[in-house]
């Protein structure tokens, strides 16, 4: 009997695919849990890895620039903090030693392809018709056997799409970042910069913003407000509710100041509908999550996953914004009703099922590799509180995907004082319909305005002239950055995420909405100034292009790789003739930047001292600019990130900082130890 070994991506997600294949028996190898099925045709080892077990290093030692040549390696090897991932490489090694065929069963993506392609390449090497690809959107058992039923292939356009993909990546990410820590090395100094592919391009949208912001400069324009009761009105003219001359803003205040009567001169009544939403893709979601729940885009993703591996959802990391019928909408809409908590939601929908033809809402986007997410009907149990929160806003959007129209009216009411005019407006919901599906997630303003008629008189409270200014441009969040850059084609929807995590973790950008730091300023100055190419969204999106072309065969990995190559010594040889005067612009805003971060607050022990960190001796502590007048002086935490809020302690007047650590969760505190705030820790 021939024996085949199965690469499944995650140890929960092979144990899955073993009880989707009927009977099986385990056997454990070097702590490591195989699963054994056997078909009658030949014996399976479905063995697990542990997402990538390979990563790409260079060959042979240096950290000059450019650098082109290299190679996969065990990642245990070459990563701190991965010395568990050691275990699963033997297991597999030991199992890829007994068999005679493979299948590849890891996610049906660029990453899932590489993972799975590099176990079997790397540790077994066997002929290209040796090697079988599963293909599923999600783990419950019918679509796990159907996949195995239908096993295809190697596939070897994604697989090659995939590899290209970190090939790229290493050849920006580490010969640009060298480039640039050598630059600031140059003038003596050390810090870790980075800059990729796609982190440089996203840098430079966030930063156009940041300009945007810093060039802005508001105008002045006043604005009069009728006060009814039951309403507020605003003053109208033919440019609209602005008023841009203050001349003309008191002229008017002035004449309708004291008038206690209104009369309604025009009544205008839109009836219109409010299409449902369409099914979510991994943005789409991220975007809802964080409107909701205030979710950061990398968690998001984090909980879809996690709902995708315990077989509640479908593969989270498309771009489709499509549910085609093959799904089974009835089926799924059957066991979601199940559910006590969303019975009578599926029931509503399961009755527009007259004729067996059910419809839902669908988006442009597709994905010819899966679906837009939607759940599996597989009941929940043990879910954490915000893993419910967006299983809960998944399903009800699935829900909602196959509502009527809600039936919406808005009316807008002229009020005529001394002929001047004031507009009321209101917007009311006349038939829910799809939004009883997705609440509590409806956002849509609701007002309503008394019932009158035109030419009716109304009594006036009073009136207010107000001066406002216009306002810069609105500053990033973090999901809406991340949905931009899938507009732009920047990155893709696996990794933008985490390209704006690593813009924060590097101090290029701060806070949230995102601002950009005079580091990451300066990064993107310099870059545009000596080698824009690197922050070119035409040349990465150019190249996300021919990934795309690899995965459909109509380019080559070799020719892909080659043109990167070619355009990246180009850009470097340019990067290096300019090196030194690149390291000093970068080394004075690296130090102010230093300074910045240090400082926390003024002092309360003398009168012009600014409390600031200190490293000293392999420790750091709190204290004063006017040492040694001053010797003020506070302990701060051995380890972690300290970084200050810009804010005092209501209790001790101390500044206050976060306190961040890796595998715990960040804290707020005051420096003063005997605050009073600390008594119960």
């Amino acid at each position: 009997m021939e024996t085949a070994l199965m690469v499944g991506e995650k140890p929960k997600v092979a144990s899955k695919i073993a009880a989707a294949l009927g009977d099986y028996s385990t056997k454990e190898n070097r702590g490591v849990t195989n699963y054994v099925v056997e078909t009658g045709e030949r014996r399976i080892i479905i063995a697990p890895a542990v997402g990538h077990i390979f990563n790409l290093e260079q060959v042979g030692d240096g950290w000059d620039y450019p650098v082109f040549d290299v190679e996969w390696q065990p990642i245990f090897e070459t990563e701190d903090g991965s010395d568990y991932v050691k275990k699963y490489y033997n297991n597999l090694k030991d199992q890829a030693e007994k068999a005679e065929s493979y299948i590849n069963a890891c996610d049906y993506d660029l990453e899932g392809s590489v993972i799975g392609y590099n176990v079997i390449k790397h540790l077994a090497d066997p002929p290209e018709e040796r090697i079988e690809r599963m293909k599923f959107s999600t783990l419950t058992q019918g679509d796990l056997q159907e996949a195995f039923d239908d096993m295809g292939s190697l596939d070897r356009g994604m697989t090659d799409a995939g590899i290209t993909r970190h090939i790229m990546d290493f050849y920006y990410g580490v010969n640009v970042s060298r480039a640039l820590m050598k630059a600031v090395q140059d003038n003596d100094r050390y810090e870790t910069l980075s800059t990729g592919r796609v982190q440089g391009p996203a840098l430079k949208v966030l930063a156009e913003k940041e300009r945007e912001i810093q060039e802005f400069e508001p105008d002045p324009y006043w604005e009069i407000f009728l006060h009814h009761e039951e309403f507020d009105a605003k003053f109208q003219t033919e440019e609209g509710d602005r008023i841009w001359n203050e001349e003309e803003a008191e002229k008017a205040f002035t004449a309708v100041q004291g008038e206690e009567k209104a009369r309604v001169s025009n009544i205008k009544i839109n009836n219109y509908t409010h299409k449902p939403p369409i099914p979510f893709n991994l943005t789409g979601l991220q975007k809802e999550a964080s409107s909701q729940f205030n979710l950061a885009p990398k968690k998001t993703q984090s909980i879809a996953q996690s709902l995708y591996e315990d077989g509640l959802i479908s593969y989270p990391r498309t771009e489709s914004q499509k549910l085609p019928p093959k799904l089974g909408y009835k089926k799924l809409l059957g066991k979601l009703k199940n559910q006590d908590k969303y019975e009578d939601r599926a029931e509503k929908v399961l009755k527009k099922d007259k004729e067996d033809n059910l419809y839902t809402t669908q988006g442009s986007k597709e994905d010819d590799a899966h679906p837009a997410i939607y759940p599996t009907g597989e009941f929940p149990s043990g879910l954490s509180k915000m893993e419910g929160k967006v299983y809960d806003l998944i399903v009800k959007r699935f829900f909602a995907v196959f509502g009527e129209p809600a039936k919406r009216q808005s009316l807008t009411m002229t009020l005529d004082v001394l002929g001047f005019d004031f507009e009321a407006k209101s917007k009311v919901t006349k038939e829910r319909n799809w939004f009883e599906l997705y609440d509590p997630y409806v956002n849509v303003e609701e007002a309503e305005l008394p019932g009158v008629e035109e030419g009716e008189t109304l009594d006036v409270e009073g009136f207010d002239l107000e001066e406002k200014e216009t306002q810069p441009p609105n500053r990033y969040g973090q999901s809406r950055i991340v949905s931009e850059l899938e507009k732009k084609n920047l990155g893709t929807k696996a990794t933008r995420a985490a390209t704006i995590d690593r813009l924060y973790n590097r101090n290029y950008i701060e806070n949230k909405p995102i601002e950009v730091t005079d580091l990451g300023m300066t990064i993107v100055d310099t870059l545009e100034q000596h080698c824009p190419d690197l922050l070119s969204e035409e040349l990465t999106r150019e190249f996300e292009e021919k990934m795309e072309a690899i995965r459909d065969s109509d380019e080559t990995r070799d020719s892909v790789i080659q043109d990167a190559q070619d355009e990246l010594e180009e850009m470097l040889s340019k990067f290096k003739e300019k090196q030194k005067e690149i390291g000093e612009e970068l080394v004075e805003t690296i130090d102010s930047e230093r300074k910045r971060r240090r400082r926390l607050g003024p002092c309360q022990e003398c009168e012009d001292g600014k409390l600031r960190i200190i490293k000293s001796s392999g420790s750091r502590f709190v204290g004063c600019s006017n040492y040694p007048d001053c010797e003020n002086t506070y302990p701060l935490p051995g380890d972690g990130k300290i970084e200050s809020l810009d804010e005092a302690c209501d209790e001790c007047g101390t500044p206050r900082i976060k306190v961040i650590r890796k595998n715990s969760k960040p804290y707020s505190m005051c420096i003063d130890p005997d605050c009073a705030t600390k008594d119960d820790w």
